[in-house]
């Protein structure tokens, strides 16, 4: 890898392949976009880095309308920072070769709004709001989706949907996995 060879080896390229759904290639790009936010003297792969730094170095992430909730959930330190191991971590969740649940797992956290282990009629509204643009529903046809939603996926009839109802519920989906990724 040439000059790249003291910030990553080899041996990391390959264990990071195995451990994610990224390519070598998708990895060592993702690398060379952190290394912009350093001068690559005193970078490491779990150096942190300031949120808003790393959101203007991926398009994927600057125009996403669920960006704070992916980056909520996949800072590993819970503190607006984030590491090149984090970064890969989320593509490589939403990379297209990850399996259908594992990305219905991670997507369940990032649509729990409230972080309360459920997905709530509020957090269906917050769901069609930010999908909208919070402009084209009116309040009555979000109520109506979000009642369809839950009276769909709410397996237990409790008025919520837990992790497992709607990671089988996306199992259904087949589309879901195109919609829940991007390319690096």
């Amino acid at each position: 890898m040439g000059s790249k060879a003291s910030i990553i080896t080899n041996e990391q390229l390959s264990e990071y392949a195995e451990l994610t759904y990224l390519t070598k290639s998708e990895i060592i790009f993702i690398l060379q976009k952190f290394l912009l936010l350093d001068d690559g003297r005193n970078f490491s792969l779990t150096k942190r880095f300031p949120e808003q730094e790393v959101v203007n170095l991926f398009p994927q992430l600057k125009h996403n309308p669920f960006r704070d909730r992916l980056l909520h959930v996949f800072s590993s330190e819970n503190d607006d920072r984030f590491s090149f191991e984090d970064m890969l971590d989320l593509f490589s969740v939403l990379s297209e070769k990850c399996p259908l649940a594992v990305k219905a797992s991670w997507a369940f956290q990032i649509y729990d709004f409230d972080d309360d282990n459920l997905i709530t009629k509020e957090d269906i509204l917050e769901l069609c709001d930010r999908i909208t643009q919070h402009d084209r529903l009116e309040q009555e046809e979000k109520m109506n989706i979000a009642d369809l939603l839950l009276k769909e996926i709410d397996l237990q009839n409790n008025g919520n949907i837990g992790e497992f109802e709607f990671v089988h519920a996306m199992s259904k989906m087949p589309e879901f996995r195109q919609t829940f990724s991007c390319r690096v």
